[in-house]
């Protein structure tokens, strides 16, 4: 596990930043998805909420048995970053779900549940001369 930088958790919790989450298919093709329900509520955990996310619940669902990692990419503006994932857990109550929840409301939406996920390394995308640093 790694802790996300202060800069990386600011754009993983914008409401404006585009998130989308990388997993693997079980013929091993990749499948991306943006997720506008994902944050970081510490700098040891990123949560996915499962509004819709039926192939990649499943895809992680797959990935949490064989250790592999999901990858998540949080972009606003010029600045980006890649977090490798490990995926922990699918959660369908408790504080994280109903404070989700509360907010996916406003939109006329709710979540079946969160995914769980450990940063595990982090990558510098950005558009500039960083581009491709591994920052934790």
């Amino acid at each position: 596990m790694v802790q996300l930088p202060a800069n990386v958790m600011a754009v993983l919790n914008d409401p404006k930043a585009t998130k989308v989450i990388g997993t693997k298919t079980p013929e091993g093709h990749v499948h991306i998805i943006p997720v506008g329900s994902l944050m970081a509520p510490n700098p040891t955990t990123i949560v996915a909420g499962a509004v819709l996310m039926k192939r990649t619940s499943s895809n992680l669902e797959k990935m949490k048995s064989s250790k592999e990692f999901a990858s998540v990419l949080a972009v606003k503006e010029m600045t980006s970053y890649e977090i490798k994932v490990e995926v922990k857990e699918f959660q369908t109550s408790g504080e994280i779900l109903d404070r989700m929840n509360v907010e996916l409301k406003k939109m006329g939406l709710s979540a079946r549940g969160v995914w769980i996920l450990e940063p595990k390394e982090v990558w510098n995308q950005s558009a500039s001369y960083e581009a491709g640093k591994k920052i934790a």
